[in-house]
């Protein structure tokens, strides 16, 4: 019998279930991944994505002894169809993932199982349990945070671990084409100078990704919990990515932290747990309310007026605003494909309570040029911040840019980083610089030429977002 393993970006081969099971009940079995130009990823992920990979091709071939990682490009139907009916598969094991363009590739490999009569056996090794496993106590998916982490870490003692794959790869079958060991339009991109760049800081793959993770227990955690909330501090696990493409189990990484809790601080652990359990609310957001990645939570904002696209939104995009923490997050995006996720947070405000503009215009651009666009992520946290998503306080919402900056890059050494032109400005001047201008005289910068404007006034437009919103106050919370 032959069994496939479909990857879709978990790319690991160590606790893997669906791969470990097709081992187990297979003689022979296909590792595949299907690059479908249709259900491309961003730009920025689609570089990691190429390099992920290669990794995993090199980690199989390594451990097989000889290709066998199938890459097939092209219409994700036709292939698969083919490869099942080709080398008479039986069986299909793959990971659950949520959101697009996941979930629309797995209905159709269930539609082609099921004509051809071949077993489709989901594995939810990405979740921490299963979906439906973790409720309220009406028997409903949790809406707000904060209760749904307080169970969840009552939880945590019946969490199943995964497992290492120990088995034999020789099960696995070498490609059986020299066409399907590279996918050439992913190659091309990451080609590309800005790529790169881009890529120029990071290492891909399983190994990197355990590395990394044990470089920060061993010298940020610690200071995690103080230092977290300011982007200058290289203070942050960085470990999203990772997350995003597989290359870590979210769930091992909490028996990780339990094994190494006797000698470190617990509120540390607890603290970066907390962070990697939102991700896991995510997940399960995306599960049982699909419409959250193109529409809002609540019903109240269905007809909000939101602006769309204009001149603002490519200002915002380019790091251009004139609000110096602002611009410092889009350009350190632009360049790097990652964002401290304190300023995500201020620089998604401005972009939906300054700007108006509508959360999906931000969403998308993330959606692009992040590398961790974690489509269930990504959601909940434009959603989160826009106030129109799950989590109470709601609307008002509103983070003060020039509070944010002083506060979490007193010193400036992050928008200096990112916005050279600023940097010979004093401390006092550098978070708001139209507020200093014989400071910025005095340094040679000239505001609206070497520098823009600020393109809105904060105080003014943070009123007009509090006016639009009072008229929701009459609408229902609850989800559409």
């Amino acid at each position: 019998m032959t069994a496939l393993v479909w990857i879709q970006r978990e790319f690991r081969i160590d606790y893997l279930p669906a791969l470990q099971s097709a081992l187990a009940q297979a003689d022979r079995v296909i590792v595949a991944y299907f690059h479908d130009p249709v259900y491309s990823q961003g730009e920025a992920a689609s570089v990691w994505l190429a390099q992920a990979i290669e990794s995993l091709q090199r980690d199989l071939t390594k451990r097989r002894g000889s290709a066998c990682l199938w890459i097939l490009e092209g219409d994700f139907e036709s292939h698969f169809r083919s490869l099942l009916q080709e080398y008479s598969v039986h069986k299909v094991h793959y990971s659950f993932q949520v959101g697009h363009p996941f979930f629309e590739m797995q209905q159709k490999a269930q539609r082609v199982c099921e004509t051809l009569e071949v077993g489709l056996e989901p594995h939810f090794s990405e979740f921490w349990f299963e979906p439906g496993e973790v409720l309220n106590k009406k028997g409903e998916p949790y809406a707000v945070f904060t209760p749904f982490y307080r169970n969840l870490q009552t939880r945590l003692d019946e969490l199943v671990p995964l497992e290492k794959t120990r088995t034999d790869l020789k099960k696995l079958l070498p490609v059986a084409s020299d066409d399907w060991t590279a996918c050439e339009s992913l190659n091309r991109l990451s080609r590309q100078p800005w790529a790169i760049e881009m890529m120029a800081n990071w290492e891909v793959g399983e190994s990197a990704a355990w590395q990394k993770f044990l470089s920060f227990v061993d010298g940020k955690l610690q200071d995690y919990e103080m230092q977290r909330d300011f982007p200058a501090q290289d203070a942050t696990s960085a470990l999203s990515v990772y997350l995003n493409f597989g290359h870590l189990p979210s769930r091992m990484l909490v028996f990780e932290f339990r094994a190494i809790s006797q000698d470190n601080d617990l509120q540390a652990l607890l603290s970066w747990q907390r962070q990697l359990a939102w991700r896991e609310f995510a997940r399960l957001l995306l599960w049982f309310f699909p419409y959250t990645e193109e529409m809002p939570f609540q019903r109240r904002f269905v007809d909000f007026a939101w602006e769309g696209v204009d001149q603002r939104t490519h200002i915002w995009q380019r790091g251009r605003t004139g609000i110096p923490i602002v611009d410092a997050g889009m350009r350190e995006l632009w360049h790097s494909g990652y964002m401290h996720n304190r300023v995500r947070m201020v620089v998604a405000s401005f972009l939906t309570k300054n700007l108006n503009q509508h959360w999906l215009i931000g969403k998308q651009w993330f959606d692009d040029t992040l590398l961790d666009a974690d489509p269930a992520n990504n959601a909940m946290g434009w959603q989160w911040v826009a106030g129109c998503g799950v989590d109470a306080a709601p609307y008002y919402r509103l983070f003060n840019p020039l509070r944010q900056s002083q506060q979490f890059d007193p010193d400036g050494d992050y928008i200096r980083r990112w916005v050279p032109e600023l940097a010979a400005l004093p401390n006092s001047a550098i978070h708001a610089p139209w507020q200093y201008p014989e400071e910025c005289r005095a340094v040679g910068v000239e505001l609206g030429k070497d520098y823009p404007l600020p393109v809105v006034d904060l105080e003014k437009s943070r009123l007009r977002h509090l006016e639009r919103v009072e008229s929701l106050k009459s609408v229902g919370l609850e989800g559409i």
